[in-house]
């Protein structure tokens, strides 16, 4: 038996004696390759195994296993801008008066936010020194470089840009507040506000953020201001003259209570304090000016209250001082109508005197009285309101009236004996004891859709007060 078999033997038979071999063996190969990726680190360029630090310029190393990232170059370039803008980042918060407090979850944000601008003004001028491939390890090193002179150069112009585009739309928005175009020069300062702080989210040197916060408040200031001097040359009273021919468009009347200049783009409502409103609504789409149309007044009197809003997202409103209030409401205006003298006209064949006090004449006097319309004798008046029957209304034998009717009502203007309004309304048989029942049956009856015969009738009425 050989001496190595029973070395071999006692191996075997004896595992405490192999694991122990075993062992040994894995340490010594540990070892050798560690002297060999030694000797492979020394000769790596200096800068692997150590990032240059300079007081002019800051380095950033990035490191990449070439087998695990098919993309190395781009990962490694990333990584070593990042170190960059880290060392940005602990200058600048080490050089500042101010103290921020960031976890580190942000701060991880940040400079990832930063590295991936796709034109970041931190990183402008940043230069390749060198890159070196460790063929053992298959990883790839490329150490970048960014002078402190071409930085502070880079974010100086970058800033004078910035300030250059805030003193912009800070003036356009002066602009706007001038023409009148309240909403608008809103818009503009608050995009400011934002534009702001956008940047003051990101890195920034303290010598420029006092700069920032001067140019914020500023915009504050303005748009604090420009809401503050909204106001309303709405008198107490008005006096809605017939002659106008215009709506009233609330929208003239809200101002800029320092210049008078009459302001645009503000959300408007109008609520009736009292009296009645047939249709409401924003008649001028060029300038979205709330018109009152349609009113009913209570004996030729209404009185209303409007309110101007200027919109306002939460995080704005928040910012602006809570005495400073961008829903307005104007105090109740009282709007005296100057109605037309009107007068009922029958032009028919039924007499006049029949009618005076049925359904019919009564139903379109009610009307009339409630908008304010006053009614004089017919050579006094301005309009006349015609009934007409059309068709023949026959006595019958037995002694009651039949026929087959329809009721034209119309509206002219006696001052230029012009018609301005007329309406049929659907033919109907009826009958009944007197010509007076026919022709109120006809006139009841004929009105199928009484909406659609009101809204005619009283629009053209109205829109005399127009």
């Amino acid at each position: 038996m050989s001496k190595s078999w029973r070395i071999s033997k006692i191996i075997v038979e004896n595992p405490k004696v192999f694991s122990t071999i075993k062992g040994c063996l894995f340490f010594v190969g540990f070892c050798l390759l560690s002297v060999v990726l030694q000797a492979q680190i020394k000769n790596a360029p200096s800068w692997v195994r150590e990032v240059p630090i300079n007081e002019d310029a800051y380095y950033g190393m990035g490191m990449v296993d070439m087998k695990s990232y098919p993309e190395y170059r781009a990962k490694a370039r990333k990584m070593a801008l990042k170190e960059v803008v880290e060392k940005i980042f602990v200058s600048i918060s080490s050089n500042s008066s101010l103290t921020t407090s960031y976890e580190d979850e942000k701060v991880d944000y940040l400079l990832d936010e930063t590295v991936l601008l796709k034109s970041s003004n931190f990183l402008s001028g940043h230069q390749k020194i060198e890159e070196w491939i460790d063929k053992r390890s298959n990883t790839y090193y490329v150490l970048f470089r960014l002078d402190i002179a071409i930085y502070k150069a880079n974010r100086k112009v970058y800033l004078k840009s910035l300030e250059t585009v805030i003193r912009f739309m800070q003036d356009e928005a002066m602009d706007l507040f001038k023409q009148g175009e309240v909403a608008r020069g809103a818009s503009k300062l608050i995009a400011s506000i934002n534009r702001l702080d956008e940047e003051m989210n990101r890195l920034i040197e303290p010598e420029y953020s006092i700069s920032f916060q001067k140019w914020r408040l500023n915009s504050l200031y303005e748009l604090e201001k420009q809401i503050d001097q909204i106001g309303f040359s709405l008198n107490r009273n008005y006096e809605f003259q017939a002659t106008a021919r215009q709506p009233l468009v609330i929208e003239n009347f809200i101002i800029n209570k320092s210049t008078g200049t009459p302001l645009n783009g503000l959300i408007l409502d109008l609520k009736v304090v009292q009296g009645d409103v047939f249709r409401y609504s924003f008649d001028h789409e060029d300038h979205e000016a709330l018109s009152i149309y349609g009113m009913f007044p209570q004996k030729g009197v209404a009185v209303v209250q409007i309110t101007a809003y200027l919109k306002l997202d939460n995080k704005i409103r928040e910012l602006l001082n809570p005495s400073v209030k961008n829903i307005l409401e104007s105090r109740p205006i009282v709007i005296q109508f100057a109605p037309y003298g009107i007068s009922f006209n029958f032009d028919g064949k039924l007499d006049y005197a029949l009618l005076e006090g049925n359904s019919v004449i009564s139903y379109l006097r009610n009307i009339t009285n409630d908008l304010g319309l006053k009614e004089v004798s017919p050579t006094n008046a301005n309009y006349s309101i015609g009934i007409n029957p059309i068709g023949r209304v026959i006595r019958h034998k037995k002694g009651y009236f039949y026929g087959v009717i329809s009721v034209e009502v119309f509206i002219t203007d006696l001052k230029n004996s012009r018609e301005i309004y007329r309406y049929v309304l659907p033919q109907t048989k009826v009958r009944g004891r007197d010509p007076e029942m026919v022709l109120t049956k006809a006139f009841h009856r004929s009105r199928s859709d009484p909406n659609k015969f009101l809204e005619g009738f009283i629009t053209s009425l109205c829109a005399l007060h127009l």
